[in-house]
């Protein structure tokens, strides 16, 4: 029995020592480390067939600046000029122009390129002096209120002396033309005289900002100044005759397209018939029609020049257009600056503002805020508000 138990105890630690044996001869091996997932790429985009490979896009230091195009109302009108006119229909035209008389031969005179370029004081006393009928209208007009002479002047050489030989020109011109057109009905002629007086102001106030500008020939540019209002009056005369309301208001695109529908031009090119009518130099008519024609005429160009010139002209015809009103307000400095810049920040001043921005204008808001500018232009709108 004693062996039976000794053989049991025997057995159980021989496979107590077997079992301790394998535990510790197990080699634990490390798990494999997990494969990183591997991130799928973009699906490329299906490349056209023949095209080449894009190039990488670079970021650009200075964009360039969004293209901007000129408002639908003046990218689309359509400004109908005299040369494309049929024969038949310019003349017809020509003939309705009929009852506005031709200018007396003094005017041609004046407005020749040679007297315009190189005129002194002098040669424009004697070709005045020398008509006895329009010297003396001249005289009257030189001596009114408005001018704010301190005594009246007995010759034309004294009105030069004392108003400039621009002014006295402008002024003779008026009185010269002013005859050529017919004044009645009653409303032909308040229109007739709001657009002489507009043409007084612009003429006066194109000369003196020309010459604080430095521009060179100032004398050729205030003439056409005052003319550009010529085929403004041409329209009145045209609508009147045919019974319509004569009056030349609103802003100028609306005008000519008005005047286009109802006669077949619009004043600028109605004003250039008129003075080929009445013969006058090709130069001086091509810079008329210009100014009026600027609303459509882009900035740049050969002719970059030339347009700013005529571009402080046209600011000058509108400011002169609205000074003229009834309803204006007073000429002041602040008046004239605040005018300026109703008139370029409208709509239809579009390409106005781009000839309005050459460097040769960089003085011209300082100019307009200046009261020794407003003051002739204050006392000549005052002596305006009587009857002409």
């Amino acid at each position: 029995m004693a062996l039976i138990l000794l053989s049991l105890l025997l057995l159980a630690a021989l496979a107590g020592g077997f079992l301790l044996w394998r535990s510790r001869a197990r080699v634990a091996v490390p798990a494999a480390p997990a494969r990183p997932q591997r991130t799928p790429l973009p699906a490329a985009a299906p490349a056209s067939v023949g095209a080449a490979p894009r190039p990488p896009v670079a970021a650009a230091a200075n964009p360039p600046p969004p293209l901007v195009l000129p408002p639908a109302l003046v990218g689309s009108f359509r400004w109908l000029l005299a040369d494309d006119l049929p024969g038949p229909q310019r003349q017809a035209l020509t003939e309705a122009m009929a009852s506005i008389r031709r200018p007396p031969a003094a005017v041609h005179q004046m407005l020749s390129p040679q007297f315009l370029d190189r005129a002194s004081s002098q040669a424009l006393s004697d070709l005045i002096s020398g008509e006895a009928q329009i010297a003396a209208k001249v005289l009257a007009s030189v001596n009114a209120p408005h001018h704010g002479l301190s005594r009246p002047v007995s010759s034309i050489g004294q009105a030069i002396t004392f108003l400039g030989l621009n002014t006295v020109r402008s002024i003779c011109l008026r009185d010269l033309l002013d005859d050529s057109f017919p004044h009645r009905p009653a409303a032909l002629r308040q229109t007739t005289r709001e657009l002489w007086n507009a043409s007084a102001l612009a003429s006066e106030l194109c000369s003196r900002l020309a010459a604080r500008l430095g521009l060179a020939d100032s004398g050729t540019l205030v003439a056409q100044t005052l003319l550009s209002f010529l085929g403004h009056l041409a329209m009145s005369t045209l609508l009147a005759a045919k019974d319509e309301d004569p009056a030349s208001t609103g802003p100028l695109l609306a005008r000519t397209a008005r005047a286009q529908a109802a006669l077949g031009l619009g004043p600028a090119e109605l004003g250039g018939l008129l003075l080929q009518a009445w013969g006058l130099p090709d130069p001086i008519i091509d810079g008329v029609r210009a100014i009026d024609r600027l609303l459509v005429v882009p900035a740049g160009g050969r002719d970059a020049e030339t347009h700013q010139r005529l571009a402080l002209a046209h600011l000058c015809a509108r400011i002169g257009e609205q000074l003229a009103c009834s309803s204006a307000s007073p000429a002041s400095a602040a008046g004239l600056a605040g005018l300026a810049m109703a008139i370029t920040d409208a709509e239809e001043s579009y390409h106005l503002r781009e000839h309005l921005a050459a460097p040769m204008f960089a003085r011209l808001p300082e100019l307009l805020l200046s009261a020794d500018l407003a003051q002739p232009l204050l006392a000549l709108q005052q002596g305006m508000r009587g009857p002409r």
